[in-house]
């Protein structure tokens, strides 16, 4: 057998100096998409209206500045000054909570004409979080889509907080030029997404798929989630008033990154194993990775179509339920974590001594291993001590601070699987099992590794004979 007789990938040929140029231009790549979101327009725009609300004996209403479907969604938030007497604790005792029923009604406000958008709606607990007599904003209402020009919206307290205290409505939206931006450079991704998937297939296609290795058919794979994680249907915010768009957006990009931690499992526990029954080497993965992606879609579909029902619904009413799917989730991350691990392991041991696996393994952990520190450091720095908190709810800390936490993200992962398409991209001098013998044929069901290995031991055993009847 020819020892070249298997899909060469260009991982194989690849020089020392042309893998530092290749991590090189990963890194640059990354840098200049931060450095052009840092350039980019503020993703929030924060309105306050210190005039237009009225005061009653035990009520507030107010109108919304003027909104389009560009600004995507609208907040409101409310500062609250109390008058001493509400002021709780002694002199000593600088913050204080105090609980207030708030009973918000929400009106679409169009020329001149009222309509209802939450009829029935029931009052909800808000806890003020109180320095002395100054509280920190809590949000009352959120709008997921902006369907209408204004909103009219009437809030009930009770009397004895709105005598004597005083309320500031803080309304906040999406910062129109960042909506350009997000769709502009959500299509770039698009394209080279859908262009590098194009040429992997179109160098693969000539061999049959058999002889694909496990990381070229899983590439493949990833390369077609990512198009959902960028999103096609993205614009059709501007276009439909349905939460139905944020709703395919969560799971698109939920989706995505399950399918990176189904790669990760499969290519560390494949790499070692030929033979790849459904039921003994899919099955627990789908289980535990397919659990997650559940109760991902669910948590950040959930307040979405709430809202759209109830804008004043609030992740934080149903805090113990959503408290034990946390606690869920985050037992299922461990045991992926501790599985991912053990395979990891394995392969190093079983594998770090056989030709062309040790690169295999050492170029994707290296590349992994950078991608999850980014992605680490990024979250703390984002969120702190509040990640494990506030992570699960649809608040305003939870959208993207600027441009440049966006593009980096987006770049990151889009980047990240670009690198591994071109890695496991067929080297020009790549051959295909159908272009040899008959004994080739019979090893089809071998990885490309074990394939190059024998060749090699056939080829060295070949030539000692020979010399051994010389």
């Amino acid at each position: 057998m020819a020892i070249d007789s298997y899909i060469q990938m260009k991982l194989y040929t690849l020089t020392k100096r042309q893998f530092l140029f290749l991590f090189l231009s990963f890194f640059v790549f990354f840098l200049v998409s931060v450095f052009v979101g840092w350039l980019g327009p503020s993703v929030i725009n924060i309105v306050s209206v210190d005039q237009g609300i009225e005061t009653t004996d035990s009520s507030l209403t107010m109108l919304s500045p003027e909104v389009s479907p560009s600004q995507q969604q609208l907040w409101l938030q409310l500062e609250t000054t109390l008058s001493n007497k509400h002021a709780k604790g002694p002199s000593f005792e600088k913050i204080s909570y105090l609980t207030v029923p708030m009973k918000v009604k929400v009106y679409s406000y169009d020329n001149g004409t009222k309509r209802s958008l939450n009829d029935g709606a029931e009052a909800h607990n808000r806890t003020l979080k109180c320095f002395e007599t100054k509280c920190s904003p809590v949000t009352v209402l959120h709008l997921g889509t902006i369907k209408y020009p204004q909103y009219y919206v009437e809030i009930e307290m009770s009397q004895a907080l709105v005598n004597g205290s005083s309320f500031k409505p803080v309304w906040t939206t999406y910062n129109t030029h960042f909506t350009e931006f997000e769709l502009w450079f959500r299509f770039i991704f698009l394209l080279f997404a859908f262009g590098s998937a194009v040429a992997l297939c179109q160098s693969l296609r000539k061999y049959s798929f058999e002889e694909w290795s496990i990381e070229q058919k899983w590439i493949m794979v990833l390369l077609t989630a990512v198009l959902l994680y960028d999103n096609p249907l993205f614009p059709l915010i501007l276009l439909v008033y349905s939460p139905l768009i944020s709703v395919i957006d969560c799971c698109f990009t939920v989706t995505f990154f399950c399918v990176l931690l189904m790669f990760w499992l499969c290519v560390y526990h494949g790499i070692r194993k030929s033979e790849r029954h459904f039921f003994s080497f899919y099955l627990i993965k789908i289980a535990l990775v397919g659990l997650m992606w559940i109760i991902g879609c669910v948590i950040l579909s959930w307040s979405a179509l709430y809202e759209s029902i109830d804008p004043t619904y609030s992740l934080t009413q149903d805090q113990a339920g959503f408290l034990s799917i946390k606690i869920v989730f985050f037992v299922l991350l461990g045991i992926y974590t501790l599985y991912l691990l053990y395979l990891l392991i394995r392969a190093y041991s079983e594998l770090h001594s056989m030709p062309y696996f040790d690169i295999r393994l050492r170029f994707l952990t290296a590349l992994t291993i950078i991608i999850l520190l980014i992605s680490l450091l990024a979250i703390i720095i984002r969120f702190g001590n509040t990640f494990l908190e506030d992570v699960l709810e649809m608040q305003i800390i939870l959208r993207w601070n600027n441009s440049a936490e966006f593009l980096s993200f987006y770049s990151l992962f889009n980047s990240y699987l670009f690198t591994l398409a071109f890695v496991y991209s067929p080297s020009k001098s790549a051959v295909g099992l159908k272009d040899h013998t008959s004994a080739s044929f019979a090893m089809l069901s071998d990885s490309e590794d074990e394939l190059l290995y024998r060749g090699k031991k056939f080829v060295n055993n070949h030539n000692d004979e020979g010399e051994e009847s010389m």
